[in-house]
């Protein structure tokens, strides 16, 4: 066979010179057929570089999309590999033939799920002539493919609406969860365990090795991790599913106030030896909260909840603190408010993707790429085309209209219906932290003056548990005020966090910047410019 290194043609292609690529083929269209090593033509090439001016260039010179290799791989399997769907979609329209298989029966689907490009293979779904149930000479289905991967987004879209069968063996009794034990993939374990429950721990290949023993051969952390996984379900009922850790997460979520109020009350229990001690104990409480991630530090993966605590709301109302009547009275209306936008902010659909708001999301994939829209709009875990402004919160696990971004002291998102609602209730924090410092002071002020500033030792020790309270809620001021300057500073351009372009700026005057923030506050209604960017 001719070899396309050293060729003219191939150097030029080689080089990037598509001019020269280009005045080679009108000379002479034939050397489109040159094949290289392992029967590799020049668009196979092109296709497996993910290189689309040259790919372009080829097919319309008449570049054949279906000319096999020596192991039956066409330029339409290798641009489905690559994941890119832009060159899947122009292959495909030169007449690539779909349904065409390589030497190991493996389809154009399982070279894209080979890739790991949930793209790619919502793209080949939407052709409709291809099944996630076909397999190739080895019985292999895409969910092996997958699992060997150790892809986890892949294994996701597969297990869902019962595309792939995760108890389906290979010719040597394989199933996707000895796949997965054997190469260590505890996250793919997992997610096959969720979906199919303990059952899948029970059945054995051809050797008659159950997942557990091929995870034990293994020598790597990864495999260590998953024996200790598996050895755990194993002695589970075979009907069951594992759980998330409620417990885990109850502790998350109430340690940080069940602390600060143990820490408070040791403070009242020892009496004016408390002070130092309580400094050291809420400084050590204030580490480990805010050293906590996003989600637990577990197989699950569930949200934390260590941020939502409320650690002052009960001492915050004890009397020895009120040195006025009409101070208790307005401190307790507000109060009231507070909580009542509390549950407004809480309970509130931030703005969840329903079917009615997604007008052209339910348009194809092949239209988003022909149209140019950008095939990053897709979203792989709602399986729907975003409309603009929408952004899938990961730790919601849902798709938000003028996403903002999430809370993780509300443990919301806070996007298009409840953006006004979270800036006021912000407002309202602020509010109620200054009361609470002057408060404190008034209480200082009353009890100690006029030596408050000769007796700083013994108030120290003696009321280190106003003082602790009061620093807390002013760090939390300073911290809220930034927050709520971003907040304004991007509302004010008609704009959200996410999503904001660094030349709005430029575009709005201060008087039409305050019109624009003061008329979203009242109505809730954003400028024209964003709502024209908005689904009908």
């Amino acid at each position: 066979k001719l070899q396309i290194r050293g060729s003219a043609l191939w150097e030029a292609a080689q080089s990037g010179d598509l001019e020269r690529v280009q005045s080679l083929l009108r000379g002479d269209p034939s050397r489109l057929q040159q094949t290289g090593w392992s029967g590799f033509t020049l668009l196979h090439v092109a296709a497996f570089h993910g290189n689309k001016e040259l790919t372009l260039l080829l097919l319309r010179y008449g570049a054949d999309p279906n000319a096999p290799n020596d192991a039956g791989e066409t330029p339409f399997h290798f641009a489905c590999r690559r994941g890119d769907t832009y060159l899947v979609h122009q292959i495909w329209k030169h007449g690539a033939d779909v349904t065409r298989l390589d030497s190991q029966g493996k389809s154009a689907l399982q070279h894209a799920v080979a890739g790991g490009s949930v793209l790619a293979i919502c793209y080949l779904e939407e052709m409709g002539r291809l099944s996630f149930q076909d397999t190739d000479r080895f019985l292999v289905t895409p969910l092996h493919l997958a699992a060997s991967m150790g892809n986890v987004d892949v294994v996701k879209y597969l297990l869902k609406n019962d595309r792939c069968r995760p108890d389906a063996s290979d010719c040597w009794g394989m199933t996707p969860m000895h796949v997965a034990a054997d190469r260590g993939a505890t996250d793919v374990s997992w997610l096959l365990l969720q979906s199919s429950g303990f059952r899948l721990l029970h059945l054995q290949n051809e050797a008659g090795l159950t997942p557990l023993d091929l995870a034990e051969k293994g020598t790597t952390y990864r495999h260590q991790q998953i024996v200790k996984m598996l050895s755990k379900y194993i002695k589970e009922p075979l009907d069951k599913k594992p759980k998330e850790p409620l417990g885990t997460y109850y502790w998350s979520l109430l340690s940080p106030g069940i602390s600060s109020s143990a820490i408070l009350a040791l403070a009242g229990y020892l009496g004016e030896k408390s002070g130092y001690i309580v400094v050291v104990l809420f400084a050590a409480l204030a580490k480990i909260v805010f050293s906590q991630n996003h989600r637990l530090s577990n197989l699950h993966r569930s949200v934390s909840a260590s941020a939502n605590h409320c650690e002052n709301v009960f001492l915050f109302f004890q009397s020895p603190i009120w040195p006025a009547r009409t101070l208790l009275l307005v401190v307790s209306a507000w109060a009231v408010l507070l909580l009542g936008t509390f549950r407004v902010v809480l309970t509130k659909d931030p703005g969840r993707l329903q079917g009615a708001d997604r007008g052209r999301g339910q348009m194809r994939i092949a239209e988003l790429v022909e149209e140019e829209l950008g095939v990053s709009r897709f979203c792989i875990e709602c399986e729907v085309i975003q409309p603009p402004r929408t952004k899938h919160c990961k730790l919601c696990n849902v798709c938000m209209i003028e996403y903002d971004h999430h809370c993780l002291f509300l443990m919301n998102c806070v996007a298009r219906n409840n953006h006004r609602i979270f800036l006021l209730f912000l407002m309202e924090v602020i509010v109620a932290q200054l009361l609470f410092l002057l408060s404190a002071v008034s209480y200082m002020l009353a009890k100690y003056d006029p030596n408050l500033w000769a007796k700083r030792s013994s108030i120290m020790e003696s009321e280190s548990w106003v003082l602790v309270l009061a620093l807390m809620n002013l760090a939390s001021f300073v911290g809220e005020c930034w927050l709520l300057r971003e907040q304004f500073a991007v509302v004010s351009m008609g704009s959200i966090f996410t999503f904001q372009d660094p030349a709005d700026d430029k575009m709005y005057t201060w008087k039409q910047r305050w019109r624009t923030l003061l008329t979203f506050l009242f109505t809730g209604r954003r400028s024209r410019r964003l709502q024209d960017n908005l689904p009908n």
